[in-house]
Order: structure tokens, then sequence, then C-alpha cells
């Protein structure tokens, strides 16, 4: 924990990060002043909210550069404000408080069709929400005071973010699209290509997507072909890989670097050099040209760093891409939909009792119910027991150690200090922000409650209990009557969402080049959304134990498939005199997809639109990781098994 603290506050090279150290700082004194002015003149309250309406705006905007948390904290703080000083003064009105935390609740539930840092956004909004509503924090406060300070909250997150971004503020993204060279894998390409596109598409980091894109299509393509050569070959191709790995690293080191005068020898070494030097074949695959190719647009786009942006996306993409995710899970087949159901049904039955229980000690239960049912983002309730008992367990530990510590208070600004400094763990991991919230709830009610501590601890623990209850309960009935597979079909599952990704591929092949399908890619595109939905949240439902390693595999397929989609969509929505650079990508993932036993990657000219370029490298990549893993996962020959019969995409509908 302390090295991690250490390493918090310092940079990559291990000196120390002046930013990280002032944001730190920041924090703790802004905590102690905040607890003393809050003890000195009767404001713990009031302290209290504005801490938590800073973490909330943390957490939901930032993650990224600058620019991209600026604009999101432009709609998500006042929304936020808005939110946390309108849920106490409800306290009254059990109706409308009532539908507030439904509506909240079903909308953050549906937000990550959208995309990841939706759902983050959703997440900690509904979370927001409950806090200010449900827990009695706030209660009793005037509507001014309310206002103030969750306005000062959301002032002082404003400050914090720009003090830690304002020497550097597109350092998120260079280290996003560093982690492009960094990390293999299905995904990784589209988060770093979107937090691009988010901070104004600089010219030399896009230039950098795409040799990136290039270099990884090439990368797997090689590793394809090892798995179809001779021990001896796929030896020396896994070598030349491993050194295409170290050179990659160097320039990733360079990527995230702030400027960039020259590049280390490392990083202009031609991986396949050294490997052809230690003797063996002199002939090199043709994929090893589209590696060198992928790096060196990598070197010259590093060095120059041209700031102007690149071409911008065709106008309406934004708002077509959001009405399709729309269209597509507003459907009791989408496995989304469901959750986001299932989550409001549990609850609205979990305000109803806490509205007739009329209990501040009833103040966890919602939250409770919330860490039981909300980390499940789709069907399945595995892992709910074990969440369960960890929220009940943990409200137990809790109110014993209220009972036995004096000045317990002085722990809510030491939790509030500590969830400012640990946002971006909060970010990542859901049920560590709701635990935060849990512990900072029950110390707050606890020092207000009139009664023996030892009541009190029981009454938090056991509606703590309740609310776990309810979200087993309401979870499990709503898996039953809802329709979704109580024994998935694995293979029908991923012969369906081939066949929509397919569908939209080729409708954007054939707009590539000028046929006039927007009516078809626009069907398709839903299509293929609600099928790769429903593919990630399959293996969810693979509970057996014995069947790990089909889960495993499984969840690669529906990763590369839904990674392969964005890219597809994203492409659709081009200029469309760049969309004809990507018409071979299409073509070779067409091939794969249809079962083609060869892998190679097509000549993708540079046209000076990065933009383009990296989403045409990137579905070959993805094309690749889907082949593989739906290779294992469906066994010996399985392309026999799922071979497509294609129809035309004008007949493509909706069921």
């Amino acid at each position: 924990m302390k090295n991690r603290l250490i390493a918090g506050l310092n940079t990559e090279a291990g000196a120390p990060d002046l930013r990280q150290r002032q944001y730190a700082m920041a924090v703790l004194v802004t905590a102690v002043a905040a607890t003393a002015v809050g003890w000195l003149l009767d404001l713990r309250t009031p302290a209290l909210i504005g801490g938590l309406t800073a973490v909330f705006a943390l957490v939901a905007a930032g993650g990224q550069s600058l620019r991209s948390d600026l604009h999101r904290f432009s709609w998500f703080g006042p929304a936020l404000v808005l939110v946390m000083a309108v849920g106490p003064l409800l306290d009254g009105i059990p109706v409308l408080a009532g539908l507030l935390v439904a509506a909240v609740v079903f909308g953050s539930g549906m937000l990550p069709a959208l995309g990841e840092q939706y759902r983050v956004s959703g997440q900690t909004f509904a979370a927001a929400t409950l806090v200010a509503t449900t827990t009695g924090i706030g209660a009793g406060q005037p509507a001014w005071m309310l206002f103030l300070s969750t306005a000062a909250g959301a002032v002082f997150a404003l400050v914090l973010r720009v003090l830690i971004g304002i020497g550097d503020p597109t350092r998120a993204t260079r280290h996003a699209v560093s982690r492009t060279l960094l990390e293999p894998g299905p995904g990784v390409l589209e988060i770093a290509a979107s937090a691009w596109r988010a901070d104004g598409s600089s010219t030399w980091l896009g230039q950098v997507l795409a040799g990136a894109a290039r270099f990884r299509a090439a990368r797997e393509t090689l590793l394809a072909q090892a798995q179809q050569a001779d021990r001896v070959e796929a030896e020396r191709l896994h070598r030349i890989v491993v050194e295409a790995d170290l050179v990659a690293a160097e320039l990733a080191r360079a990527v995230r670097s702030r400027a960039c005068s020259g590049l280390p020898a490392m990083a202009r070494v031609d991986p396949a050099q050294a490997v052809v030097a230690e003797g063996g074949r002199q002939d090199l695959p043709e994929a090893v040209r589209g590696m060198n190719e992928g790096l060196d647009r990598i070197r010259g786009a590093v060095v120059q760093r041209t700031e102007a942006a690149a071409s911008p996306p065709a106008p309406g993409g934004r708002r077509q891409r959001a009405l399709g995710g729309i269209k597509a899970h507003l459907s009791l087949r989408s496995s989304l939909f469901r959750h986001a159901l299932r989550c409001t049904l549990a609850v609205g039955v979990g305000m109803v009792i806490v509205l007739l229980l009329h209990d501040p000690s009833a103040s966890t239960l919602l939250l409770g119910l919330y860490v039981v049912l909300a980390p499940a983002a789709r069907d399945s309730m595995n892992g709910a027991l074990e969440r369960t008992g960890g929220a009940v367990l943990g409200v137990v530990m809790l109110s014993v150690l209220i009972t036995v510590l004096p000045g317990v208070y002085l722990l809510v600004p030491v939790v509030v200090a500590g969830m400012l400094l640990g946002v971006e763990r909060l970010r990542t991991d859901y049920q560590v922000l709701l635990s935060s919230l849990i512990v900072v709830t029950v110390i707050d009610q606890a020092m207000r409650l009139d009664r023996p501590l030892a009541n009190i601890a029981i009454s938090f623990a056991s509606n703590t209990a309740v609310g776990a209850a309810i979200a087993l309960g309401v979870g499990y009935i709503s898996f039953i009557v809802l329709p979704s597979s109580m024994v998935p079909d694995v293979r029908g599952a991923i012969r369906s969402t081939v066949w929509s990704v397919s569908e939209l591929l080729r409708s954007v092949r054939a707009a590539g080049q000028g046929h006039d399908v927007h009516a078809a890619m626009r069907s398709a595109h839903v299509l293929a959304l609600r099928r790769t939905q429903d593919l990630l949240g399959m293996p969810a439902l693979l509970d057996d134990p014995e069947s790990d390693e089909d889960k495993d595999a499984t969840r690669a397929a529906a990763t590369a498939l839904d990674a392969l989609r964005q890219d597809v969509a994203t492409l659709a929505f081009r200029p469309e005199n760049e969309r004809a650079v990507a018409v071979p990508a299409l073509k070779a993932v067409d091939q794969l997809l249809s079962g083609r036993s060869t892998a190679k990657i097509p000549d993708i000219q540079s046209t000076g639109a990065p933009a383009t370029e990296l989403l045409a490298s990137s579905l070959v990549e993805n094309a690749l990781h889907a082949r593989a893993a739906i290779d294992q996962t469906l066994g010996n020959e399985p392309w026999k098994s799922y071979t497509i019969n294609f129809v035309r995409t004008e007949r493509l509908r909706i069921r």
C-alpha cells in the first residue's frame, strides 16, 4: 500500500510528480480545514455534502485529457449539483423521491450501450442520487445551504482537475495511445481511439494510432501464421514478434513523453533483422513488412508531432449511433435492458420498505441492495451471494468499531479524503465506491441517533441484510420471469453475432464502393449492437465451475466481435472519400469471418486520414482475435459449423 502511494506521487522515471503532490496536498489541507470549520460552526453536514459532491464529480468527469474532462464536467457538474441539493429536499415527498431514484437507476443501467465513459458517469450519478435521496444526509438543511455546499464541492472538484492537468493537458491521451503498443488483445485500440477523438484528434497522435493499428494487425497475422507453421518456422516468427514488442515498448515510452528530440537506438531497430542475423531462412513473411511500416509511421509521428486536428467524422454520426443504441436495447431481448429493469424493480421494492420502516438506520438498505445487484452488469447473479456476505459483514464490523472507538466521527473526513486521493480506483471498481459510501452513511447516521450503540449496530446490519435479500430475491425472480436463456446456447449466440457483424461489415463495404445502402447500414448497426451486447453477457450465464476455459474463450470472442463492431460502426460515419481506404480491410475481414483459413494483412494506403487508417488496420486485428477465440470455443474445424449464408442487407430487420 505504501509503495503504491509513493508510486502515485512520482513520475514514470521515479522523480517526484509535482502535480500529483500538489493535488494530494490540496485534498489533505481542504479536508482538515473543512473538518475544523464544520466542527466549530456546526456545519458538518454541509461540509460532508460538499466533499461527496467533489468525489462524484471527479469520478464521473475525469479519466481522460483535460479538454475532454472539462467538456464532460460542463454537463455532468450542473446535473450533479441539482440532484445532490434537491435529493434531501424530497425527504418529505416520498413519491417524487421514488420516481427520481427509479428514473436514474433505469437510465444509468442503459448508459453502457453508449460506451465505457457513459457507464462510469451513469453509475456515479446513480450512486449520488441514492446518497442524496435515501440516506437522510442533508435532510432538514435549508435549500440555500444545500445548493451552496454542493456548488462549492463541484467547484473544488473542478479546481482539483485543472490543477492536476493544467501543466500537461494531453497526458492521459498520450498514455492511452501508448498502451496500444504495450497491451495486445481486442478493445485496447478502441479505447485509445475514443480518448484521442475526445481530445480533439491531433494529427500526430492519430498517426501513432494508425501506425500502431497496422503494427498490431501485422503482429496478430504473424502469430496466426505461426500456429499453422512447423516448429522451426513458428519459433522464428515468435522471435520476430518478441523483438518487435521490445521496439514497440521503447516507442511507447517516447509517445508518453511531453516532447521528443530524438529516438533511442532500441526504438530504431528493425525487429526482423535481429532474427535473420542469427541464421536460418532469410525470406520473411509479408506481414513483417506491414509491421515495419507501422513502426516507421510511429517513429515519424513521434518526432514531428503535428498538433493540427485530423479530419472530423461525417456530421450526424454521433446522433445516429446514439439512436441505434437506444433502438437496440429498448427491448426485453436485450440483456442490458433486462438488467436495468431488474435494478429498477429492486430499488422500487427497497424504497417501499424504507418508507414503511421510517428509521434512519434503514439508510444503508438501498446502498447495500445496489452493492449486491448493480455490479452484475448482465443477466448473471454470479457473485451476488459473496457481495451479500461482504456487505453485511462489513456493516457489522463497522458498527462494532463505532461502539468501541472514541471520536469515530473523524473517520468521515478521513474516508472522504481517501476517496478523493483514490479517485482512479473508484472509477474502475464500483463496489469500492458504494462500500465507501456505506461507511460514510453508517458513521454519519450513527452519530445522530440517540440510541445505545449496540442497538445501532444491530439495526444497520439487519437493514443492510434486508437490502441484500431484496436484491437477491428480485434478481432471481426476474432472471426466471424475464425472457432470457436459462441454458445458454453459446454456439447459436456466436453464429448470430458473427452473422450480424458481417452484415454490418458488408453494408459499410458497399457504401465505401459508392452504393446507397444507408437504411440497411443503420438497421445492421442496431442488430449488431444488440447481438454483441448479448454475447458479452453470455459468459456470466456459464456458472459451471468446470467451464472456466469455455467462459474465457466465449468472453474473448465476445470482446473481439464487439471491438470489431465498434470499428465498423465508426467507419460507417467517416467521410465518404475516406471510406474507400478501408475497403481492402473490409474484404479481408469478410473472408476471415466466412471461414478463410489463411490470414493476410491487406495493403492500406496512407492518405493523410489517420482516423480511417487506424480503423482499417484495427478491423483486421480484431477479426484475427475473434477467429482465434471462436476456434477455441467451437472446437475442431469450427468454421464448418457456422458457415454463413448471407442474405441481401436490404432485407435486414430487427426482431
